[in-house]
């Protein structure tokens, strides 16, 4: 945990109150963590919070319906703009100390559906942690990073920013912290989780705006299981592999924002492989 700068409430990590027996196995290994975060600092990083205009006009891109507009640790760090609470957030949770907190939480299942991960990897507890951006793979085996995300107003029509699909192979673990404003009242931009209906069933790609892939697979291959409601001050996290299945269901038409933090761990090579 970090210490509190003059006014500012102290960090506290998203996983501190979060132990093997809260992971929910079905569909797939995830925790749902509701109040995850103190009401002091949830408050001042609620507050806070850059929009979408914020962030376009930062990173060059312009403003469209149900889009995805990220503002990374680094670019947040960088910005003399925004609030200390929100660069101790992102400085603790792209840490070695929270990567600690997450191997304690998920090693087990992680290894169980990914045995082969530690003879790519080396011992996991033995990785150096370095942060996206910053940092890169000649010096460190895992980047992190805690992004602050806004998915803008949705017009024209109602949609959903993405269906079911797998996270990038080459990505450790995957988690998302909603901030739900209190006056939005939206429909949809909750989180659905799926299983695959058969084995026999096709990814596609599609490039990212990072110059990556993407893998989507198309609804017919794939079955609703659970869905956790969009709402404020609330974790969702998961270690990665080709049965964590997962997408956006269909935001109404608002004028509000869909806001949460996306918590990555990037590897340089791939674990799994989804070209079945």
């Amino acid at each position: 945990m970090t210490t509190a700068h003059d006014d500012t409430p102290a960090i506290t990590s998203l996983l501190a109150n979060v132990t093997k027996e809260d992971i929910r196995r079905d569909p797939f290994p995830h925790v749902v963590v509701r109040d995850a975060l103190p009401r002091e600092l949830y408050d001042a990083l609620a507050k806070s919070m850059p929009t979408a205009e914020y962030i376009g006009e930062k990173v060059g891109k312009p403003i469209t319906s149900n889009e995805r507009y990220n503002y990374m640790s680094e670019l947040i760090l960088g910005d003399a703009t925004m609030s200390r609470v929100w660069k101790d957030f992102v400085t603790y949770h792209a840490s070695p100390a929270f990567y600690a907190q997450f191997l304690d939480l998920f090693r087990e299942d992680l290894l169980a559906n990914l045995p082969k991960t530690e003879e790519r990897t080396g011992p996991l507890c033995d990785l150096r942690v370095g942060r996206r951006h910053r940092d890169d793979f000649q010096s460190h085996d895992i980047l992190l990073d805690c992004t602050a995300v806004i998915n803008s107003a949705v017009t024209g029509k109602p949609s959903s920013y993405r269906g079911p699909h797998v996270d990038k192979p080459y990505k450790l673990y995957g988690g998302l912290f909603y901030m739900r404003l209190p006056e939005d009242d939206t429909p949809g931009g909750d989180l659905v989780l799926y299983r695959y209906r058969t084995e026999a069933h096709t990814f596609y790609t599609s490039a990212s705006e990072y110059g990556d892939q993407r893998f989507d697979i198309d609804p017919e291959y794939v079955e609703e299981v659970t869905t956790i409601p969009y709402e404020s001050n609330t974790l969702v996290m998961y270690p990665i592999n080709r049965f964590a299945l997962h997408g956006v269901s269909v935001r109404g038409l608002t004028h509000h924002q869909r806001r949460f933090v996306a918590l990555v761990g990037d590897l340089e090579h791939h674990l799994f492989d989804l070209a079945l």
